[in-house]
């Protein structure tokens, strides 16, 4: 069996893409945390901060051996990068580059997969947004998302890596403990209301996590010369459609979502990605977005 290594498998990407390709593959995680977050989970398991030893990860890589790796690991959250940019480039840069510094002496030259970021194009000047779209990021996230493509490329022309790097819309879907679905249901609880940020008219590219695995399934699979792919599924959904549809699934009326009117610094006003390369290898939509916030809403009640 091929042997996968899933890096941040304890984040909600790296948890939810253990599971899906444990059919196909010996995966081994690594996360910062001292065990895998699943009790009973078939899974090797190292310990390891990845931004500050890569000798450390060399060693795993020998033992592994892996034919695959899967970068999940560094932060998402774009706020937090606002705050602290420094622990934002510790997450998401210098864990990237310590992995392909572990990697350079190595004879064989596993697939990798960069789990970058629509964050990286910030507010782009038309719709829909292509991979050859100038990269205009307005987060130290986004910058940090930026810098990692760009190392990527680097190792891929230079040292004769095999790297993809996908960026990826908004995903969503149960097991994800942050961001806007969890953050609706958080304040639903709290006040009974909806009180988000902005008008209500910033669009998003939503895409379910079981949608965006069959993505990477699929990129993994492409042979062609393209590293980088947008994954969402082209679709420009409001703010306030999606809180509607949220509102409704709660059994509310969707009165109860109201807008401030304030923009929080680092997010765009509007995404829809083309995804004509992604369709290109295969890639078609499987979760309808009220489905999956029914899905979402579901799970999200069981975790109070």
């Amino acid at each position: 069996m091929k042997k996968m290594i899933i890096t941040g498998v304890n984040g909600f990407i790296g948890r939810c893409a253990m599971e899906y390709f444990s059919k196909d593959y010996e995966i081994t995680g690594i996360d910062l945390a001292d065990r895998y977050c699943e009790d009973g989970a078939e899974i090797h398991y190292y310990q390891c901060n990845m931004s500050k030893d890569s000798q450390e990860l060399a060693n795993i890589f020998t033992g592994v051996q892996p034919d695959v790796i899967l970068h999940c690991a560094g932060s998402a959250n774009v706020g937090a990068s606002i705050v602290n940019p420094m622990a934002d480039l510790d997450g998401n840069l210098h864990s990237l580059y310590q992995l392909l510094l572990a990697l350079q002496s190595f004879e064989k030259r596993p697939k990798i997969i960069f789990l970058s970021s629509a964050g990286v194009y910030g507010n782009p000047k038309q719709l829909p947004i292509t991979e050859k779209d100038a990269l205009a990021p307005i987060s130290p996230y986004g910058v940090h998302k930026q810098m990692g493509e760009e190392l990527c490329s680097y190792y891929n022309r230079v040292h004769g890596y095999h790297i993809r790097c996908v960026r990826i819309f908004s995903a969503y879907g149960s097991g994800l403990r942050k961001q806007l679905l969890w953050d609706i249901y958080q304040k639903y609880l709290n006040t009974g209301r909806i009180d988000l940020f902005g008008t209500g008219n910033e669009t998003r590219d939503f895409i379910h996590i079981s949608d965006i695995l069959r993505a990477l399934e699929l990129i993994l699979g492409y042979q062609g010369p393209e590293e980088i792919f947008n994954v969402a599924n082209g679709e420009e959904v409001s703010i306030r459609e999606l809180a509607e549809i949220y509102a409704a699934q709660l059994g509310e009326k969707t009165d109860i979502v109201r807008f401030n009117g304030e923009t929080k610094v680092g997010d765009p006003q509007n995404w829809r990605a083309d995804i004509s390369l992604l369709k290109k290898i295969g890639y078609e939509k499987k979760m309808d977005l009220t489905e999956g916030i029914r899905e979402y809403v579901g799970w999200v009640k069981q975790q109070a």
